[in-house]
C-alpha cells in the first residue's frame, strides 16, 4: 500500500494511506468542473462572434443596381473588402469589445483544465519515481501560482525563475512546462483578440451611404417639341408664335420667364466640352432634383462668333452721330451714335456660310445656320485701354462708344445625356433637323425678344481686353438667349431613365478585422475543446485527487491539518473548522536560527 506522512495533533509524522486505495472516497465535482470550465471557455466567445456576424449580416447592406448604366457612378460602396452595415458604428464596436473584456479571463480557466494532465503527469511521476519528472519546492510554488490565477504575472515569475535563476535552478520536468506553455498560448491569444477588436474599432467608420432606387416620377426631366411643332417647313412659325400686322409676336410669356431665369420649368444652363460651350433646354435646379439622377432628350445648340470690324469699317467711317459699315456680304446699314442713341445690336441672317443672300423669310436654312452683327456698347463710356488699339474695335465719333462687328455660326443639336449628382456625364449630341433650327433661328429673328439680354452681355464684355473676347461672349449670349426665346415650342417629357440617391448613414466594417477578431475568438474556443478534452481523458483515476491537491487551500492545509491525509469529498474537508472542531490558529515564531516560520496553537 502506497502511503504518505502527515502530522498529528502532536506534531509527530504518520504514515496515511492515498486516497488511491479501493473504496475510499475520493474528490467530488471534478467532471463538472471541467465542464464548467469549457463551456466558460467556448461559449461566451462563440456567443459573441455569433452576435457580432449576426448584427453585420442581417443589417448589411449593398449598393442597389443602377436604373441604367448611364447613371451609374464611382464610389468605393461596392468595395469586396467592406462589408456596409446599417447600424451605428458604436453598437458593432460596443458588441466587438465584450470580447477582449472577457478574453483574460478565459485564461484562468484554460490553466484550471490544463492542470489535470499536469496532475497526471506529477501522479505518474510518483508512482514511478521518476524523481526527475517532479518538481523541487519552489517549481511547485511557479506551478500552484499559474493553476491558482492563470494570469501574466504568474508566467513572469516563471520566466523570472527561468532567465533570471540560470545556473542556480534545477532543472524543469514536463508538468511545469506543459503548464507554462498553455498559459503563454492563452496569454498570447488573449492579447490576439484584443489587438484585433482595437484593430476593428479604429477600422470601423461612419460614413454617408449613397443608396439608389428607382424613381417613380421620371416627370419634366427632358425636353421635346410640342407636337404642333414637330414639321415645322416655312418661316411662319405659328407653332409658337403669332403673326398680326404690326409683326410677330411670342404666343406665351414663358420664354421671357426662361430668359430671365426666374421659371419653374426650364432654364437654359451652360455646359462645357473642352472649348465649347453649349447652351440647353434643363429643369432648374430644386430640392427634388438634387436627389435624382437621370438621362433626358432635350436640345442645345453652340455658337461661334469671329470680330469682323475691319472687314465691314473703319476709323474714317465713324462721325459724331454715326458709323457707316458694308461688309462684303450682304450686311450693310449705320450705327446710330448720335446724342441720346442706346446700346444696340443689328443683326442679319443668311441662308448661306458666304453671307451672300440674307433673305430667310424665303429661304428655309440649313444646320448650321449663319449670321452677323454689329454691336453698339457701353455709349458715353470711354473704351478700356486694352481696345485701344485693337483693329477689330471701332470707338464712337467723340469717344464715348465700342463698336464690333461678328460674324457667326450656331448649329443646333438634339442632346441626350445624364445628370449623377448634379454632374452631367454621357453627353451625347446630333444635329437636328432643319425643322428645329428653323424655330430657334426664326423666333429670335422675327420677335428680337432677346435683343436687351445681347446688348447686356455685350456691355460687359466691351469692358474685356479684346474683340474676340467680346465676339466669345457674344455667341455665348446668344446661344442662351435664342434658346430662350425659342422655349415656347418646347414641352417637358419624362425622363429616358431616373433613380433616387438616399444618403444613409452606415458602419463601413472592413472584412479582415472583423474576421481576425472572430477568428481569434474561435482560437480560444478550439483552446478550451481541445484542454477539455484532455481534461476529461486524464481525470480517470486519482488524477482529481492529485489536482484538487495542488490548490492553495490542500496546501495550507497540509502543514496544520490533521485530516489532510485522509479520504475526502472535497479539499475543505481536510480542515477542523469544516466539521465543528476547533482547529488550529497560525501564526509566525522566530527559529532558532533566527528566521520567522510558520507556527500553530491550539486553543484551550
Amino acid at each position: 500500500m502506497v502511503t504518505s506522512e502527515a502530522l498529528d495533533k502532536r506534531g509527530v509524522i504518520s504514515a496515511v494511506p492515498l486516497a488511491h486505495d479501493r473504496g475510499a472516497e475520493k474528490m467530488q465535482g471534478r467532471i463538472q468542473e471541467i465542464l464548467i470550465a469549457f463551456a466558460v471557455m467556448t461559449l461566451p466567445m462563440l456567443i459573441f462572434s455569433g452576435l457580432l456576424l449576426g448584427l453585420v449580416f442581417h443589417y448589411r447592406i449593398t449598393q442597389n443596381d443602377f436604373t441604367s448604366g448611364d447613371l451609374a457612378f464611382d464610389s468605393n460602396q461596392n468595395d469586396p473588402n467592406v462589408y456596409f452595415v446599417r447600424i451605428s458604428a458604436t453598437t458593432l464596436t460596443t458588441v466587438a469589445s465584450w470580447s477582449s473584456t472577457i478574453a483574460p479571463i478565459l485564461v484562468g480557466f484554460g490553466v484550471a483544465l490544463v492542470s489535470y494532465p499536469v496532475a497526471k503527469g506529477l501522479l505518474m511521476a510518483s508512482e514511478n519515481h521518476d524523481v526527475a519528472q517532479l518538481p523541487t519546492p519552489f517549481q511547485l510554488s511557479l506551478i500552484v501560482r499559474m493553476i491558482s490565477s492563470g494570469s501574466f504575472s504568474a508566467l513572469w515569475s516563471w520566466l523570472m525563475y527561468s532567465f533570471g535563476w540560470r545556473g542556480r535552478r534545477e532543472r524543469q520536468g514536463r508538468a511545469i512546462k506543459s503548464l507554462t506553455t498553455i498559459l503563454t498560448l492563452g496569454i498570447f491569444l488573449s492579447t490576439l483578440v484584443l489587438v484585433t477588436d482595437t484593430w476593428l474599432h479604429f477600422a470601423t467608420k461612419t460614413i454617408n451611404f449613397i443608396q439608389v432606387n428607382a424613381n417613380s416620377d421620371a416627370s419634366g426631366l427632358g425636353f421635346g417639341l410640342y407636337q404642333n411643332c414637330t414639321n415645322v417647313d416655312s418661316t411662319l412659325l405659328s407653332c409658337n408664335l403669332n403673326n398680326p400686322v404690326s409683326g410677330d409676336v411670342l404666343l406665351n410669356p414663358d420664354p421671357m420667364r426662361i430668359l430671365s431665369n426666374i421659371s419653374d420649368t426650364m432654364t437654359v444652363p451652360i455646359y462645357s466640352v473642352g472649348q465649347d460651350q453649349y447652351a440647353y433646354i434643363a429643369s432648374p435646379e430644386t430640392s427634388r432634383l438634387s436627389l435624382l439622377d437621370y438621362t433626358v432628350s432635350t436640345y442645345a445648340i453652340h455658337s461661334q462668333c469671329s470680330p469682323i470690324t475691319s472687314q465691314c469699317a473703319s476709323p474714317s467711317n465713324v462721325s459724331g452721330v454715326g458709323t457707316t459699315y458694308k461688309c462684303p456680304f450682304a450686311f450693310q446699314g449705320t450705327v446710330n451714335t448720335a446724342v441720346g442713341a442706346s446700346n444696340s445690336v443689328t443683326m442679319a441672317y443668311f441662308t448661306d456660310s458666304a453671307g451672300f443672300n440674307n433673305n430667310t423669310d424665303e429661304t428655309l436654312i440649313g444646320n448650321p445656320y449663319y449670321y452677323s452683327a454689329i454691336i453698339l456698347a457701353n455709349m458715353r463710356n470711354a473704351r478700356p485701354a486694352a481696345l485701344q488699339n485693337d483693329p477689330e474695335v471701332l470707338s464712337g465719333g467723340h469717344g464715348g462708344a465700342t463698336i464690333v462687328a461678328v460674324g457667326c455660326t450656331s448649329t443646333v443639336y438634339d442632346v441626350k445625356y445624364s445628370s449623377v449628382n448634379g454632374t452631367i456625364k454621357n453627353w451625347n449630341s446630333s444635329n437636328s433637323n432643319t425643322s428645329t433650327t428653323l424655330i430657334v433661328q426664326g423666333t429670335q429673328r422675327h420677335t428680337d425678344v432677346g435683343n436687351p439680354n445681347l446688348i447686356q452681355a455685350a456691355s460687359v464684355a466691351g469692358l474685356g481686353n479684346s474683340a474676340q473676347d467680346i465676339a466669345d461672349q457674344f455667341a455665348l449670349a446668344y446661344s442662351q438667349t435664342a434658346l430662350a426665346v425659342a422655349s415656347g415650342a418646347f414641352e417637358p417629357r419624362a425622363a429616358l431613365a431616373s433613380q433616387v440617391r438616399e444618403q444613409i448613414l452606415v458602419a463601413r466594417v472592413p472584412k479582415a478585422p472583423l474576421f481576425a477578431l472572430v477568428a481569434a475568438n474561435l482560437l480560444l474556443v478550439l483552446l478550451g475543446i481541445i484542454l477539455a478534452i484532455v481534461a476529461l481523458i486524464t481525470v480517470r483515476g486519482n488524477t482529481g485527487e492529485v489536482q484538487a491537491r495542488l490548490s492553495i487551500p490542500a496546501l495550507v492545509a497540509a502543514p496544520f491539518e490533521v485530516r489532510v491525509a485522509r479520504p475526502v469529498n472535497e479539499v475543505e474537508d481536510m480542515y477542523e473548522e469544516r466539521h465543528g472542531e476547533p482547529g488550529p490558529r497560525i501564526g509566525f515564531t522566530k527559529a532558532a536560527e533566527g528566521g520567522w516560520v510558520f507556527q500553530s496553537w491550539r486553543p484551550n
